[in-house]
């Protein structure tokens, strides 16, 4: 099994909360468009460090090549190119298997 976690931070602006939820609202609902993901998960932090990131998210797929199908696949590029690098400053990403 393989894990996909993203972290990111948003523009400060005085809508940067309706864009994380945004994020979030679209980012879950590839579940339902890309059948290679098996679990995804968005949060939206409420830890106010400067350490701190806006929105993470957990994904879950069965295989490394699982992963890259979602990568590439249009839905989840349309989330990123409409929901998410418009509004983000910084982006971690982490794949592990486990």
């Amino acid at each position: 099994m393989i894990r996909h976690i993203v972290l990111w931070r948003i523009a400060e602006t005085e809508n940067a909360a309706e864009r994380a939820l945004a994020i979030k609202e679209n980012l879950e609902a590839l579940k339902g468009k890309i059948d290679k993901v098996v679990d995804i998960e968005v949060g939206i932090n409420f830890n106010e460090t400067e350490a701190a990131s806006d929105v993470a998210l957990v994904s879950t797929f069965k295989t490394k090549e699982d992963l890259d199908i979602y990568q590439d696949h249009p839905e989840h590029k349309a989330v990123g190119a409409n929901y998410v690098r418009p509004f983000v400053t910084e982006r971690r990403v982490v794949d592990y298997e486990f």
